[in-house]
C-alpha cells in the first residue's frame, strides 16, 4: 500500500480532469471585468462640466474687461466734451474783454461804464472766478467782481510770464494755484495775451476756474472701486483728480511711464500701475481739444473684476458641487454594478461547479458515464459530417474484485484513481475524453483517430498502469494491470453510436478471455470497422 501511495503521488495532477465547465469559466471571467466605463464616464462628465464652466467664466471675464474698456472710453469722451464746452465758453468771455480793451476811449470813460463795457459778455457760473485784466507790469487794472479793481500784482504767475515772453502762446491754461482774491481757493487760470497793433506786449486778460468744478464733475461719475479720474497738463502736472490728492497741488508726474503714454497720443487705452498710488488700472485718456490738457479715466483692474470674482466663486462652487455629485453618483452606481456582478459571478461559479459535479466522477476526477454519453453523441455527429474516423477504448481493471478482497476497498479506490491518472497522462489532444464507465470500467473517446492510432493510445495506457508497479498477487502479472478493447468506425448517417460501444466492449471481452493485461481490437468482419 505504501508503494501504491508513492506511485500515485508521482503522477502529474490535472491532466486527467474532464473538459466540462469551460463555458461557465469563460462567462465568469467576462463577468469579472469591472464596469470601468462607469468611472471613466463619470470622470469625463465631471471634466466636461468643469471645462464648460471654465469656458463660460473666461468668456464672462473677457466681457467684464470689454465692458470696462467701453465704459471708460465713453466717460472720457463725455468729460472731454464737457470740459471743452466750459473752457470754450470762458474763452469767449476772454476774447470779448480783449476786444473791449481795444475800443477807442475805453480808458477815458467812467469806471462804471468801463466795467460794463469790459465785462458785459463775461460768463457767469458757480465755479467761474474773477475775470481780470493785467497791465504789462502785472498789476490788476480791471476786475469783473468789482468796479474798483484790487490793488494786487500778479506778475509772478505763470500765465503772466508765458504771455509776456511768448507772442504766440494763444489760449493758455495755467498750473493749479491758490487764489489770492478768493480766500485761497484752488484754481486754474485761462488767459490770453493783450498786444498793441505792432505786437508789443500790453498785458494779459485772465479768468480763473475753481478746481471744485472738476471735482464736482468727476465726482458725479462712478469709476468703480479704487478708480480715478485725472486731468493732466501737457507738461506732466496733475491739474485735478478724483479722488482728491488733498492739499497737494500740481503734482509732477512727468517722469512716470503713465504720464508719458498719456501725453504721447491724442487718445488711447493701456494698463499700467498708477504713478500716484501704484494701483494697477486700465487707463483711458483723451486730449481736451486743442488745449494743453488731457483727461484720463483709470479703472482699477481689481474693481473691474470684482463683480466677476463674486459670480465666479458662486458659479465655480456650484459647478464643483454638481461635478462632485455627478462623480459620486457614477462611483456609487459602479459600486452597485460591481456588487451585482460579483453576485452573478458567485451564482455562475456555483452553477459551474454543479455542472462539473454533474458531469464528473467524484472518485477519479474523470468524466462520468452521463457526460461520456453526451460527448459520444456529439462526436458521432461531428465524425459523420466530416466523414472522419471515431475510436473508443474500453478498459477494465484485471481481477479487481480479488484486489478489493485482498487489500480492502480504500486501496481499491486508490488503484482506480491511479488508473484514471494514467488515462489522463496518456491523452495528448484536448478533444480526447477519458471517463469512468462504472465500477472498475473506463472508456476513452478518441475523435479523429483510426484503429492504429487508437491502438497506440491503448498501449500507452496499459503500459502506464503496469508501470505503477502496484502489487496484486491475484493479477495475471502479479501487479495491477488493465485489459483494453479498441473499436474504430467511420460513422454513417442512420447508424447508432451505441454500436461503437458494443464493438469496444466485445473487444475488451476478447482481451480478458485471452489472458488479461493486453489490448484487443474489434474484428475486421464488422461492417463498421475503420480501415
Amino acid at each position: 500500500l505504501d508503494r501504491l501511495a508513492v506511485r500515485t503521488h508521482r503522477l502529474k495532477p490535472g491532466k486527467d480532469r474532464p473538459h466540462a465547465g469551460t463555458d461557465w469559466r469563460t462567462a465568469s471571467r467576462a463577468a469579472q471585468q469591472p464596469p470601468r466605463w462607469l468611472g471613466v464616464l463619470g470622470l469625463l462628465v465631471t471634466l466636461g462640466t468643469l471645462a464648460l464652466g471654465g469656458v463660460v467664466l473666461l468668456d464672462a471675464r473677457h466681457d467684464a474687461w470689454r465692458q470696462a474698456e467701453q465704459a471708460s472710453s465713453n466717460l472720457v469722451l463725455a468729460l472731454e466734451r464737457d470740459i471743452t464746452r466750459t473752457v470754450a465758453t470762458y474763452d469767449l468771455s476772454l476774447q470779448g474783454t480783449a476786444d473791449a480793451m481795444h475800443l477807442p476811449g475805453i480808458g477815458t470813460i467812467s469806471p462804471e461804464l468801463r466795467h460794463s463795457a469790459l465785462f458785459d459778455r463775461a460768463a457767469t457760473a458757480e465755479y467761474l472766478g474773477s475775470l481780470l485784466v493785467l497791465d504789462s507790469a502785472g498789476e490788476i487794472v480791471a476786475d469783473s467782481t468789482a468796479v474798483t479793481p484790487h490793488r494786487l500784482n500778479l506778475a509772478d504767475r505763470d500765465y503772466f510770464t508765458v504771455h509776456r515772453d511768448q507772442t504766440d502762446a494763444g489760449l493758455y491754461v495755467s498750473r493749479p494755484f491758490r487764489s489770492r482774491l478768493r480766500g485761497g481757493d484752488a484754481s486754474i487760470a485761462i488767459s490770453r495775451r493783450l498786444s498793441n497793433a505792432d505786437g508789443s506786449f500790453v498785458g494779459v486778460v485772465v479768468g480763473t476756474l475753481r478746481l471744485a468744478y472738476f471735482e464736482e464733475l468727476f465726482g458725479r461719475l462712478d469709476v468703480g472701486v479704487r478708480g480715478s479720474i485725472t486731468l493732466v497738463s501737457k507738461d506732466g502736472y496733475i491739474v485735478a483728480r478724483h479722488p482728491s490728492l488733498g492739499d497737494a497741488l500740481a503734482k509732477d508726474i512727468s517722469g512716470s511711464e503713465t504720464a508719458r503714454r498719456i501725453l504721447l497720443a491724442q487718445t488711447g487705452q493701456f494698463t499700467a500701475h498708477s504713478a500716484v498710488d501704484g494701483v494697477e488700472r486700465l487707463f483711458s485718456y483723451r486730449g481736451i481739444g486743442d488745449l494743453p490738457l488731457a483727461v484720463n479715466v483709470a479703472m482699477s483692474v481689481d474693481g473691474i473684476y470684482r463683480e466677476w470674482w463674486r459670480k465666479a466663486i458662486m458659479t465655480g462652487g456650484l459647478l464643483l458641487m454638481l461635478s462632485g455629485a455627478t462623480l459620486t453618483l457614477c462611483l456609487l452606481f459602479r459600486r452597485e454594478m460591481l456588487r451585482r456582478l460579483n453576485a452573478e459571478q458567485a451564482l455562475m461559479a456555483s452553477a459551474g461547479h454543479l455542472q462539473v459535479m454533474a458531469s464528473t466522477d467524484p472518485l477519479t476526477g474523470l468524466a462520468n458515464r452521463r457526460a461520456f454519453g453526451e460527448r459520444l453523441g456529439e462526436a458521432w455527429q461531428d465524425a459523420a459530417r466530416a466523414r472522419a474516423p471515431l475510436s473508443l477504448l474500453m478498459l477494465d481493471a484485471d481481477c479487481f474484485k480479488a484486489f478489493n478482497d485482498a487489500y480492502g476497498h480504500p486501496a481499491g479506490d486508490t488503484v482506480l484513481q491511479a488508473i484514471a491518472r494514467c488515462i489522463g497522462g496518456s491523452l495528448r489532444r484536448p478533444r480526447d475524453l477519458g471517463a469512468r464507465f462504472g465500477g472498475e470500467e473506463f472508456t476513452v473517446l478518441l475523435p479523429g483517430l483510426d484503429s492504429a492510432g487508437a491502438l497506440a493510445v491503448a498501449e500507452r495506457i496499459r503500459s502506464a498502469v503496469l508501470a505503477l508497479d502496484i502489487v496484486h498477487r491475484g493479477g495475471p502479472a502479479g501487479l495491477v494491470s488493465v485489459s483494453i478493447g479498441v473499436a474504430a468506425v467511420f460513422p454513417q448517417s442512420g447508424d447508432v453510436a451505441g454500436l461503437l460501444v458494443q464493438d469496444a466492449d466485445a473487444a475488451l471481452y476478447r482481451a480478458k478471455h485471452a489472458g488479461r493485461n493486453r489490448v484487443a481490437v474489434a474484428g475486421p468482419d464488422s461492417r463498421r470497422a475503420a480501415a
